[in-house]
């Protein structure tokens, strides 16, 4: 699967080529949408990106200042400049850059930017496949030389052995070009399920997984794969650029990013599902034994063996000393981590959360109002949305319940507030773990993507987005998901967009343009045709109608 972003600052265009694409499934796209180079920029510090559609006029950032940016974040990507007939010659020159495959006319039509963005993926296809085969036809290095680097990397990542003060020698005596006294990324790659291979396969496959992973991260970066045991290995990465602005995170973006295609690669190529975990931050070298058992521990903990997991891991879930304003943030990150670990069920992790949760205030709660109320809704609607997930009896439920879950006073005791809702979680904790020999994990993974898409409704809810907050590749997880549940996960989305703003229309007084804005929608001209084309009527039409029938039975 390939992610391509669109940019324009017209945002009929980015909504009317976004609505397109997202039709075509035979394209298997991932899409995102910019509506600024600005916006875009963000995207490319985010995530991989593997073609660009692009508007080459844009306010504060031009089309062609956008594609140096792309080359230096993803220069594997593919640009299709979109162009005036005024702006011909320009696009022209803009040609020479590498990373340009096409442009077009605004005026050329969808027929056409369709035939181009195909061939543009056709075009990265081969060159990865190019890329792939070669790693085994490279010229190998002496066995002496590659078994001394295997061996001192692996006991240079044991706990009991760990760094050195002759490391910078060892790195140079064994040509592994590290540097000591720079942090290295380290990342886990691990197979769980290893399928058709026999045991005596196993060296020879890990072997070439972590020559895929040199070779996709080798171009920009300085990196070795290290096997630790039969099942895993250990990716050590450093920049080549360790003091140029901004490449700390330029690094973690490429490196997390060229990440997922590498699990792609070693399904296609060696057809093995590949499991990857990456520490948040590159690390002392000192520490890399500790991050690699995080790492270990992370995947083991994940979802179910046999799923393609991919997961960003923190060696701190919460910094200690967190500021004022950043606490609510962390309030809302680690409800949606808690009621994860309630739908699993881990009751271990979720009571980690709701410590984690509680230690974050004081006794008094947020000082600030607002956020106390912010932070109530939240666990309100998280805590709705599992009582009706679970199929727990709402006769539990007292007047009193009632009105803690749906009357916020920023005023109410924020321990006896605490103490409520940790009453609930164990309740549910119970249901749920009663469920389990019913409930197969298939069901209890789909729980925890619709309970974040119901929760998350008015954020990008990009596959990207989504595979990150459960622990799965895009690219599996699109799969997996069509062949469990029996739709595509946009189709999901729309549904639950639809019956949210049919809700809102006829329970709330709020303009069709805020209720377009709180389903997620950057256009409400696009919202409005969305709507139309979907329910047959205008969503002014549909709460007029719905006025009506219910003024039928009005006394």
């Amino acid at each position: 699967m390939y992610r391509m972003m669109i940019v324009d600052d017209e945002a009929h265009i980015v909504e009317g080529l976004y609505e397109f694409f997202s039709k075509d499934q035979s394209l298997e796209l991932d899409i995102l949408k910019a509506h600024s180079a600005k916006e875009a920029l963000d995207w490319l510090q985010e995530f991989r990106i593997d073609l660009v559609l692009s508007d080459i006029s844009m306010p504060q950032m031009n089309g062609l200042d956008l594609v140096k940016e792309i080359e230096a974040n993803w220069p594997r990507c593919k640009v299709i400049l979109l162009t005036g007939y005024t702006e011909f010659d320009y696009a022209q020159r803009a040609i020479r850059s590498p990373v340009i495959h096409d442009y077009l006319l605004k005026t050329e039509g969808m027929d056409r930017v369709k035939q181009t963005v195909k061939a543009s993926l056709s075009r990265l296809t081969e060159e990865l496949e190019t890329s792939h085969q070669s790693v085994l036809f490279k010229e190998k290095m002496p066995k002496v030389l590659y078994d001394l680097q295997k061996t001192y990397l692996k006991r240079l990542l044991e706990p009991e052995r760990g760094a050195s003060r002759m490391m910078d020698a060892y790195f140079d005596a064994l040509q592994l070009g590290f540097r000591a006294d720079e942090n290295v990324l380290v990342s886990l790659a691990m197979v769980e399920d290893w399928g058709k291979y026999v045991k005596e396969d196993r060296h020879l496959i890990l072997y070439s997984i972590g020559k895929i992973a040199e070779e996709l991260l080798g171009k920009r970066t300085v990196v070795k794969a290290a096997e630790l045991n039969e099942d895993a290995i250990a990716i050590l990465v450093q920049s080549t650029q360790t003091h140029a602005f901004g490449e700390k995170k330029r690094l973690l973006t490429y490196v997390h990013g060229t990440l997922e295609s590498f699990q792609e690669t070693c399904r296609s190529f060696l057809g093995l599902s590949v499991s990857v975990a990456s520490l948040e931050h590159a690390l002392p070298w000192a520490e890399t034994a500790k991050g690699v058992n995080r790492l270990r521990k992370a995947i083991l903990r994940g979802p179910a063996v046999g799923m393609e997991k991919w997961m960003v891991v923190s060696l701190v879930d919460i910094p200690a000393a967190i500021e004022e304003p950043d606490r609510k943030k962390a309030a809302v990150y680690v409800l949606d981590l808690l009621f994860q670990a309630i739908l699993k069920p881990n009751r271990i992790e979720a009571e980690q959360h709701f410590q984690t949760l509680r230690g974050l205030y004081s006794s008094q709660g947020p000082t600030n109002s607002f956020d106390k109320m912010q932070i109530l809704h939240a666990l309100s609607n998280h805590l709705l949305f599992a009582i009706e997930m679970i199929h727990v009896e709402l006769d539990h439920l007292d007047d009193g319940d009632l009105r803690l879950l749906t009357k916020f006073d920023s005023g109410t005791n924020w321990t006896s507030l605490l103490t409520f809702f940790r009453g609930w979680i164990n309740r549910l904790l119970d249901y749920r773990e009663q469920e389990t020999g019913e409930t197969t994990e298939v069901s209890r993974q789909l729980d925890l993507i619709h309970h974040y898409i119901h929760n998350h409704l008015e954020d990008n809810l990009s596959l990207a987005i989504l595979a990150g907050k459960v622990g799965l590749n895009p690219s599996y997880l699109s799969r997996w998901y069509k062949k469990n549940a029996g739709e595509a996960l946009s189709d999901y989305i729309n549904r639950v967009r639809i019956s949210k703003a049919k809700e809102l229309l006829v329970s709330s007084e709020m303009r069709v343009s805020d209720i377009s804005s709180k389903l997620g929608f950057t256009d409400p001209h696009y919202f409005f045709r969305f709507f139309k084309k979907i329910e047959k009527c205008t969503p002014t039409e549909f709460r007029e109608r719905s006025s009506l029938d219910t003024n039928k039975f009005s006394p």
